[in-house]
């Protein structure tokens, strides 16, 4: 075994060991404990459960085959709580039983030893797998430290102009207000307003990242689904919102909604999302007075086709690998009014939820369309 999986091992970890035969359990209990190892006892996996939810093991070894709740439906509890979800889990078995190891597998089990097993052989898939445990808890941690360095970068970059607008108008009406004139006063007001719309939007935004992030949207779907929506109707009302927007820059938005009978499983919000904010990059980066974004939608076998193309600046090739990343922009210093660089990748983040995804065609100095494709609601 490596040097450095051995040291990514946590001192004194806690094994919750479930095993019926008493002998088999007490000789894996000692085994564990001669290795330094703090071990729980249980013999099914009801008193499985009912340990859990006093204290959290760095890892569990089950059998498969017990009396009451077996090795399988402990798995599938174990790994349906998000506390235990990345939990190690070594699954005991006969040499009649390698049948049920794919089933294991299936079920979430990281690892499984045929009875009898060596005790090094034991110690060793017990090292193992505590180690890369260790390891991926480590990356995640990196991940969410370098997310939250990127986030605060951001705040401190986007929310100072709305702040400040907020701030500075406030004060404004404080020292000044009662002699404002009508006109003045309407000025103060929208300049607040925007400022405190902006502030909204972003958190918004970073509140949706987050959640997209750590998987709770996820969850809400897989808890309660959504019924079918049809669309092409969902895209004919956002465009229509979205027009003002574009005609005050001289942009027309044309739409050819050719699929209007489709149904999609999706959060009617969530859809609105994707579509207003394809829609607002595409308004940001077309061409003033004259530009022309184009909407379309399609079958293709089973998923729905969003398109939305401009005729804006385009996009390099080479920036066609992380436009979807968090906070990354395109060409920052020629677009300054960009946003905080999540917008995209919320987008990515929803669509793949829902099991599709998103992709780009585009040519520097032409324009850009991006492409959705969602998976059609079963009939």
């Amino acid at each position: 075994m490596a040097t450095s999986e051995l040291a990514a091992v946590p001192s004194h970890p806690t094994i919750l060991v479930v095993e019926d035969e008493q002998v088999i359990l007490e000789i894996i209990t000692c085994l564990l404990q001669d290795d330094g190892y703090h071990v729980l006892q249980a013999r099914n996996g009801m008193d499985a459960l009912s340990l859990l939810e006093g204290s959290k093991p760095d890892l569990i070894i089950s059998d498969i085959r017990m009396p009451g709740m077996d090795g399988f439906a402990l798995c599938e509890q174990v790994r349906a709580n998000p506390d235990f979800a990345q939990l190690p889990f070594i699954f005991l078995t006969g040499r009649d039983e390698r049948a049920d190891v794919r089933r294991g597998m299936g079920l979430g089990a990281d690892d499984y030893l045929t009875k009898p097993f060596e005790p090094e052989e034991l110690l060793a898939a017990v090292h193992v797998r505590l180690a890369r445990a260790a390891q991926t808890q480590a990356a995640i941690a990196r991940a969410g430290s370098s997310l939250q360095d990127q986030i605060i970068k951001s705040l401190t970059h986007e929310f100072r102009t709305p702040l400040s607008l907020v701030v500075g108008y406030t004060e404004l009406l404080e020292s000044a207000g009662q002699e404002m004139n009508e006109g003045d006063f309407e000025s103060v007001m929208h300049g607040l307003h925007a400022g405190s719309r902006r502030l909204v939007s972003l958190v918004e935004d970073f509140l949706l990242l987050s959640k997209l992030r750590t998987g709770a949207i996820a969850e809400e779907i897989m808890e309660d689904p959504y019924p079918g929506i049809a669309p092409d109707q969902v895209v004919r009302a956002v465009a229509a919102r979205a027009t003002g927007q574009a005609s005050a820059k001289g942009i027309i938005v044309a739409v050819d909604c050719a699929v209007p009978d489709l149904m999609v499983r999706i959060d009617r919000q969530h859809l609105e999302e994707i579509i207003r904010r394809l829609l607002d990059n595409a308004v940001k980066f077309s061409k003033r007075d004259g530009g022309q974004i184009r909407i379309s939608t399609r079958r293709e076998q089973e998923f729905w086709v969003l398109g939305v193309a401009d005729d804006g600046i385009g996009i390099r090739e080479e920036a066609h690998a992380w436009i979807f990343e968090a906070f990354h922009q395109v060409d920052r210093s020629r677009m300054e009014q960009q946003g905080t660089g999540v917008g995209l990748t919320i987008v990515k983040g929803l669509v793949d939820t829902y099991g599709g995804r998103i992709g780009v065609e585009s040519t520097p100095g032409v324009g850009s369309t991006f492409f959705i494709w969602l998976p059609l609601a079963a009939e």
